[in-house]
């Protein structure tokens, strides 16, 4: 089967996403653009793994060219210091072999805010979400899908 999600159901799953958001005040943002495409939800966080403290900023946006919300996020140390891939591989919630972890996260420009940002590839995201039935709402379905990759916490009340 395959997968479609238009850039207008995309914005649709991103209100209702954020107006849960809103109700257990998990500071996510809904950046619209007149360009539909152009919209993304956002959350910055801290997050401590193993006694570390680390900022984080994700962010969700259309992929127009492979149809799928795609993820992209950004990691500082204590010190201010991005990290890099391997280092993000590494505290990743689930054990994943460096080979593994490339094939699924690089670096880029991002498309939406044109700065570098590591996106999961698109590609996998649209195999993942075409091995699924319906949803009733494909960013929480997919954020399901990759929490354990890269360490975000996702309240089990978004997919009441």
């Amino acid at each position: 089967m395959a997968y479609e999600l238009t850039a207008e159901g995309f914005l649709s799953s991103a209100k209702a996403f954020i107006e849960t958001s809103n109700l257990l005040h998990d500071d996510w943002i809904l950046y619209e653009n007149l360009d539909i495409c152009k919209s993304y939800i956002q959350k910055n966080t801290f997050i401590n793994v193993k006694g570390q403290l680390f900022k984080t900023e994700f962010v969700i946006f259309y992929h127009l060219s492979y149809g799928v919300p795609t993820f992209s996020f950004n990691i500082w140390d204590s010190t201010g210091t991005i990290l890099n891939l391997e280092d993000i591989r590494k505290i990743s919630f689930t054990e994943i072999n460096q080979k593994d972890f490339y094939s699924v996260i690089t670096q880029q420009e991002h498309p939406v805010l044109c700065r570098p940002f590591f996106i999961m590839h698109p590609c996998h995201t649209y195999q993942l979400l075409s091995s699924l039935s319906e949803s009733k709402n494909i960013i929480v379905t997919f954020l399901g899908l990759i929490t354990p990759l890269i360490n975000l916490q996702l309240s089990s009340k978004y997919g009441l």
